[in-house]
């Protein structure tokens, strides 16, 4: 069942020409950065720092984070002023680049109709720009201007990757909390929305693909796709989304993106607080990911490496609420977690082919694979990911 929709924004719900879009805001960037600190070339750097957020990345910086330490060392400023500066650059400059675009027709009435499923509507846009150019972006393409309007907007203020990189799909549905079948993203763009969102197992639409395209789930206009959402039991008669290799190491390397967004800006009298005396904090939820990633989740598939279709049994249940947590800093739990969470992905990284196949015996799920309890650990990830978002009050 579909329980959350990721509209793209350019040329899905708004036009532009891309080139010419990007064209104008370096020519204006570099403008302004002239005219502030007097150096020329800073709109290559910064273009060069958006290029590099597709290299191999660490999950707990976000994109606007790298950005700004990239621009630091060039102009020998502080991340803080020159944050300072793009906030006045987006106030004072950036509107002018509406002219670059044009509202889609049914644009509005889609949001709206998504909306009234009461279905999980993302802005899924390549989060490279900060919060307030997005924002204008939706005023552009005449919808709901205020990001808390939807259940998430991407930015390069609160996402750890980039398009095409399919852990950035696998960053959204996990902190929307959904699993990758129940999503469904919808762009114009074969090489950065539908084919690595469906590398990940999301479900696809292609704004402009044929209806006899077999490479996304569905294809169309938007209005076709409204159209197929409204239908009763839409999505409910597709078929799993097969499970390879492939979507293993972006739906881990996401899920711990996930993990530090949602741990951006928490007070630190909240971490220890329980939001029901039966439940976990939000350090004892923490706690368990990096325990569990030490204890369970990478010793088991260690343990399919090492021996012939292996036993699996349920570990232990882990501690109650009224434990102490394995640490006193929980954004140093986290981090330990990343860490661990990088020596499974190596693990992983380093198998043959033929690895994925290699069978187990499980308690609970029966016959099993490498591959499908690999995929188990990310859900094993969301599962959490979910409490925390709910313990956060961040949830749909």
């Amino acid at each position: 069942m579909i329980k959350a929709v990721l509209l793209d924004l350019d040329n899905t719900l708004l036009h532009s020409d891309e080139r010419q879009l990007v064209g104008e805001y370096m020519r204006l960037i570099e403008a302004f950065l002239q005219r502030l600190w007097g150096e020329s070339g800073l709109s290559e750097v910064l273009r060069d720092a958006v290029h590099n957020l597709t290299q191999q990345r660490d999950a707990q910086t976000t994109n606007n984070d790298l950005i700004l330490e990239r621009l630091s060392l060039a102009v020998g400023h502080e991340p803080d002023a020159i944050r300072a500066a793009f906030t006045d650059f987006l106030t004072a400059y950036y509107p002018s680049l509406k002219r670059c675009t044009e509202q889609v027709p049914g644009a509005v009435e889609a949001v709206e109709r998504i909306r009234a499923r009461d279905l999980a509507l993302v802005i899924a846009t390549n989060p490279v720009y900060p919060a307030e150019a997005i924002r204008q972006r939706l005023e552009w393409a005449g919808l709901p201007a205020s990001l808390d309007t939807y259940t998430l907007v991407t930015t390069a203020d609160n996402m750890h990757f980039v398009k095409p990189d399919p852990a950035y799909y696998a960053e959204v549905v996990a902190r929307v909390g959904v699993e990758p079948d129940e999503a469904v993203v919808v762009g114009d763009s074969l090489a950065n929305d539908v084919l690595p969102a469906a590398s990940v197992r999301l479900r696809t639409f292609h704004i402009g693909g044929s209806a006899h395209s077999t490479i996304a789930d569905g294809a169309g206009t938007l209005a076709d796709f409204v159209e197929q959402l409204t239908e009763e039991h839409w999505g409910e008669d597709l078929p799993p989304p097969a499970m390879k290799p492939e979507a293993v190491e972006p739906q881990l390397w996401g899920n711990v993106g996930a993990l530090f967004g949602m741990l951006a800006d928490i007070q630190p009298s909240y971490w220890m607080q329980h939001p029901d005396p039966n439940e976990w904090s939000i350090i004892q939820i923490v706690c368990h990911l990096l325990e569990s990633e030490d204890a369970v989740q990478r010793p088991r598939l260690q343990r399919i490496l090492d021996e012939d279709n292996p036993f699996l049994t349920n570990p232990p249940p882990p501690p109650g609420p009224q434990s102490p947590p394995c640490l006193s800093d929980g954004l140093e739990a986290a981090r330990r977690f990343a860490n661990r969470r990088q020596e499974t992905i190596a693990l992983l990284r380093s198998l043959p082919a033929a690895a994925w196949d290699r069978p187990a015996r499980h308690s609970v799920f029966g016959l099993t694979t490498l591959l499908e309890m690999a995929l188990f650990t990310a859900q094993h990830d969301r599962l959490h990911l979910n409490q925390l978002c709910q313990t956060l009050g961040r949830c749909k």
